[in-house]
């Protein structure tokens, strides 16, 4: 018997006792959720954005420290004082920056989170947007009123400065009355079934 003979007896009774096994179980049988793919970094994000944060955080007050030595040491010379104040501005700006960019993340994977089932996903993330859109636009809203209220306070009695915080305050109203009216308008003519 030749070694390419025993060989190709060996590989045909392989081949038959394989055909002749049992169909192989389904490995997905008795799994929570079946084999569906499963995101492994999912979890860690929200850690690794609050370890990003803590981070801002504290270079933030690294760096606002070293602005107030620079102002402290600068002995009357304008230029380090201004460069200590540039420090402690930046460093607040960077801070405030990687708070808003974290809750700007949460806010919308939760207008995002509806929309992985919708039967209508178009028009459920136009209505998404919308009203994201016009969280935004009455949050600004608050911003424009709080900062024209100082504006208020700071203006000392000059009528120009008065007058233009005034003129924003009113606007600002005016403006938010109108994009919630819009947006109430829309939804009572949707419901009426037209």
């Amino acid at each position: 018997m030749t070694v390419s003979l025993f060989f190709e007896r060996l590989l045909s009774i392989i081949v038959t006792t394989a055909m002749a096994a049992a169909p192989a179980q389904d490995p997905c049988v008795g799994v929570p959720g079946g084999c569906a793919p499963v995101n492994m970094l999912l979890p860690f994000i929200p850690v690794i954005g609050s370890l990003l944060v803590g981070v801002a955080g504290g270079g933030a007050v690294l760096f606002v420290i070293i602005g107030g030595v620079q102002m402290i040491l600068s002995m009357g010379d304008e230029g380090a004082g201004t460069k200590g104040k540039t420090s402690m501005f930046y460093a607040i700006g960077g801070f405030m920056l990687a708070l808003a960019s974290q809750a700007i993340v949460t806010f919308v994977q939760t207008r995002a989170a509806p929309l992985a089932g919708a039967a209508t996903p178009h028009l459920d993330f136009m209505a998404a947007a919308v009203g994201a859109i016009l969280s935004l636009l009455n949050v600004a809203f608050i911003g424009i009123v709080i900062y024209s209220a100082f504006r208020l306070v700071i203006a000392w009695g000059k009528s120009d400065a008065y007058q233009k915080a005034m003129n924003a305050i009113l606007w600002a109203i005016i403006g938010t009355l109108i994009i919630n009216a819009a947006n109430a308008i829309v939804h009572a003519v949707l419901r009426l079934g037209l």
